[in-house]
């Protein structure tokens, strides 16, 4: 008797077991890929107040990457994403806010800066052409990656801490700082699909006005890991 509900029970779990298996949802499978860029920011025509140091000024990118296969040696991607950018400076000049909330461009001559960034988070769509010289079935291999881009701005802060002789300070300060609504640029990326090299170069300024009497065009080099 014992035996026999023993054997109803386990009858009765594996029955509930299996029913919950078919009633869980099933995890979607994106066409896609996810796309990290990782690289070093420079300035043309850089104010001598605001010279970069290429240490601190680094760009980290996500993208969706979908694939439209044209042949087996052309194919179209569309990477919608997200690109935040630093620009690091060892000069003591930065934006300031006075006390009417107002923001400027000045120098904190009393002050020994050990952080002078700033920084831009842009909502990017990257397009390119990707020519597969020995052909692919699904995108690997080798390719060379000939392309554009168009950002709009979403965020943009400062980041700067210094000595004065009360301490040391830390301020982040969030502001638009003139850096221009929307940008737009080429790019050109080489390598194996899970690993490769990328180069931007921005066609317009970084700014809407000049700042100090000049007025830089960023570009960018850096490498890229995707597939996941």
């Amino acid at each position: 008797m014992k035996r026999l509900i023993g054997t109803a029970l386990l009858i009765l779990v594996t029955s509930f077991v299996f029913a919950q298996e078919k009633e869980r949802p099933t995890q979607p499978n994106f066409p896609g890929d996810l796309m990290f860029d990782f690289g070093f920011n420079f300035w043309n025509n850089a104010p001598d107040v605001y010279e970069t140091k290429w240490l601190g000024s680094n760009s980290i990118g996500i993208y969706y990457s979908k694939r439209f296969e044209i042949s087996k040696h052309i194919a179209f991607h569309l990477n919608p994403g997200i690109s935040i950018d630093k620009y690091a400076s060892e000069g003591n000049a930065t934006w300031l806010r006075d006390s009417d909330g107002d923001v400027s461009f000045d120098s904190l001559t009393s002050a020994n800066f050990a952080k002078n960034k700033l920084v831009t988070t842009y909502a990017e769509l990257p397009v390119e052409f990707r020519i597969h010289p020995l052909g692919t079935k699904e995108g690997e291999g080798w390719f060379i990656g000939l392309g554009a881009f168009a950002g709009r701005r979403i965020a943009a802060h400062t980041k700067i801490k210094y000595q004065v002789a009360q301490g040391e300070y830390k301020e982040k300060l969030f502001d638009d700082f003139d850096t221009v609504d929307f940008r737009y640029g080429v790019q050109a990326r080489f390598g194996f699909r899970s690993f490769h090299v990328y180069y931007k170069h921005y066609l317009n300024n970084v700014f809407n006005n000049s700042l100090e009497g000049s007025n830089p065009q960023a570009w960018t080099i850096g490498i890229n890991v995707s597939g996941f």
